[in-house]
C-alpha cells in the first residue's frame, strides 16, 4: 500500500504539470490529458477499499476533517502503534522531534532517524488541517501561533529579536551569491512562527491518533499526552463531534 500511495502522488503531480503545459501549447489532435486524472481516480478508488477495512480509519481517521482516504493510507501503512509505547516514538519517526532544542534536518553524511515520506505526510497533514479548519486543530494551530509569535518578541516586526535572524540572514545572502540576485532586508520570520505552529498542531494530532490506534489494538495506553503532560484540559482533547467532517 505505501507503494500505491506514492505512485497516487506521482501520477497526481504528472498529471498537474502536463495539463499546465498542455494550456501553453493549446489543444494537440489525439492527446486526451484526462487519460491521467482516470487513472489517479481508480487509484485512489482501491485505496479507499483497502482503508475502510482498517479499524482506525472506520472508528477516528474518516472522522477527522482533512484526513482523506490517501492520507490516511499513508498513516496506517508507514506507523505502527505496537512499535510505539509512547506519542512521542510517532513524532520522532516523522520527524517532528527536537534536538539541542531545533527541530531536526537532514545533514550531509548523516544517517536520517526519521522517516522522509512520513515528514512529508506531516506536513500534508497540517497543510490539510490548516486549510479545511479542522475543529480542535486549527485552533491549536491558531494559538500556537500568537504564542510563538510573543515567545520569539514579535519576530514579523523586529526580526532581529528571532533568535534565528543572523543564520537566516547568512543563509539568505549565500543563496545571493549564488544566484547573483540581490539578498532580502529581512528574513521570513513568519515562516519560522508558522511551522513552529504547524509542527505543534501535528504533534496534537498523531498523540490522540496513538491514543485511540493503541486503544482500538488493545495495547496499554497512557493518560492522553495533551492532558497527562502538556498539561491541555481534558475537555480540550479531540471527539468525534469536534473534529468530524461537517
Amino acid at each position: 500500500m505505501r507503494q500505491l500511495v506514492e505512485i497516487f502522488y506521482d501520477v497526481q503531480d504528472v498529471r498537474i504539470r502536463s495539463f499546465n503545459r498542455l494550456r501553453q501549447v493549446g489543444e494537440v489532435k489525439g492527446v486526451n490529458p484526462n487519460a491521467l486524472k482516470k487513472l489517479e481516480r481508480e487509484i485512489k478508488t482501491y485505496i479507499l477499499s483497502w482503508v475502510k477495512q482498517q479499524p482506525i480509519y472506520a472508528r477516528f481517521l474518516c472522522r477527522i476533517r482533512g484526513i482523506g482516504p490517501i492520507l490516511s493510507a499513508g498513516i496506517i501503512s508507514w506507523l505502527d502503534p505496537a512499535r510505539a509505547d509512547h506519542p512521542s516514538s510517532f513524532w520522532k519517526f516523522c520527524g517532528l522531534h527536537v534536538e539541542g532544542g531545533r527541530a531536526v534536518k537532514r545533514e550531509k553524511g548523516k544517517k536520517l532517524g526519521f522517516s522522509v515520506e512520513m515528514r512529508t505526510f506531516a506536513w500534508k497533514i497540517a497543510d490539510s488541517f490548516v486549510k479545511k479548519r479542522t475543529p480542535v486543530y486549527r485552533r491549536i494551530y491558531d494559538e500556537a501561533k500568537v504564542r510563538e509569535s510573543e515567545k520569539l518578541g514579535h519576530p514579523e516586526k523586529e526580526p532581529k529579536n528571532c533568535p534565528m535572524y543572523i543564520e537566516c540572514m547568512k543563509r539568505l545572502e549565500e543563496k545571493a551569491r549564488r544566484t547573483g540576485k540581490e539578498a532580502p532586508e529581512k528574513p521570513p520570520c513568519k515562516l519560522h512562527i508558522d511551522y513552529r505552529a504547524r509542527r505543534k498542531m501535528v504533534k496534537r494530532f498523531l498523540a490522540d491518533l496513538w491514543a485511540k490506534w493503541r486503544e482500538i489494538e488493545g495495547l496499554p495506553v497512557t493518560e492522553p499526552y495533551a492532558i497527562g503532560i502538556l498539561g491541555h484540559d481534558r475537555d480540550d482533547t479531540t471527539t468525534k463531534k469536534e473534529a468530524g467532517n461537517p
